[in-house]
């Protein structure tokens, strides 16, 4: 039997709503799924709700509740995560460069070199979010020892659990909700001939740790993070840095209460543009009853 085929085009709608109706937003609207995101309204009273689905259904929330639907190419999206890019230097041994471009003849080959194709998948570098994480593995990397193995949580395009081998990481576990995503990370890690990265598909809501990690690096939404904070910080090792991204401005205090409020104190913040990126430290001691190492 043939394999079916993603839709070329999927839907968006969006549509603004009260913020103090959002838990009954999100009761509405659990079925969609990652399908769905929550944005705040900086300096207002209101939220934005984005759906991404293919089909019907949001025609029929459209016509239901309002709000904008439009279509969306993923095709000429791909096209555009696939258009060359120039080379993106974080250091001067660590760079990135579109999976199919060629080094400036000109500029010193940095040590690590990682080749990244986008397609559909989030996490090529360029993005503010991105590059932070990646500047936040470079520091915690060369300070955490040798041994070390890293939780990659949205891992997209695979770029942090490919850095992290990379740059010394015994063995990476990375996982994503989105089948695309696990894809395109998966060809950029044969790609770049690594061998000790595990990539699974998994829900982050519904996903309980099996270990603890030294380092632990979460690049989604920050209402997911919120959500699934107490399964995150399961999976961080006493003692161990956990690198928060995905952050809004607006929601940067939120969130850093949530996970104050479970014992991890803040080391280190990157603000750029509207996004921001924290790094945390679990204590060195926890409470009975938390995640084991297998």
């Amino acid at each position: 039997m043939a394999k079916a085929r993603a839709p070329r085009h999927i839907q968006r709608w969006v549509r603004h709503a009260s913020a103090a109706h959002e838990d009954a937003w999100r009761e509405r609207l659990a079925f969609l799924g990652t399908g769905l995101v929550i944005h705040a309204r900086p300096r207002t009273r209101l939220i934005r709700l984005e759906a991404y689905a293919s089909g019907k259904v949001l025609g029929q929330l459209s016509q239901e509740f309002g709000g904008k639907l439009e279509r969306i190419d993923t095709m000429e999206i791909a096209a555009r995560a696939n258009a060359p890019r120039r080379p993106l230097r974080i250091n001067s041994g660590f760079a990135v460069m579109d999976a199919h471009g060629t080094w400036p003849a000109s500029a010193a080959k940095p040590r690590v070199l990682l080749r990244i194709a986008g397609a559909m998948a989030f996490g090529t570098g360029e993005h503010a979010t991105t590059s932070a994480c990646l500047r936040f593995l470079l520091h915690e990397s060369k300070r955490i020892g040798k041994e070390w193995t890293l939780l990659d949580i949205g891992t997209g395009s695979g770029i942090l659990a490919i850095a992290a081998e990379k740059l010394g990481a015994k063995r990476v576990e990375a996982f994503d909700y989105d089948e695309r995503a696990i894809k395109a990370a998966q060809a950029n890690v044969r790609r770049n001939r690594c061998r000790l990265i595990k990539i699974g598909r998994k829900n982050l809501l519904q996903w309980k740790p099996r270990m603890r990690h030294p380092l632990v690096m979460a690049n989604v939404f920050s209402e997911i993070l919120r959500m699934a904070a107490p399964q995150i910080v399961a999976s961080v090792r006493p003692g161990g840095c956990l690198v928060l991204s995905g952050i809004l401005r607006p929601q940067e205090k939120e969130t850093l209460a949530t996970f104050r409020a479970l014992g991890l104190s803040p080391e280190a913040v990157a603000r750029r543009g509207k996004w921001v990126t924290i790094q945390m430290r679990s204590p060195e001691t926890r409470k009975r009853g938390a995640v084991q190492r297998q």
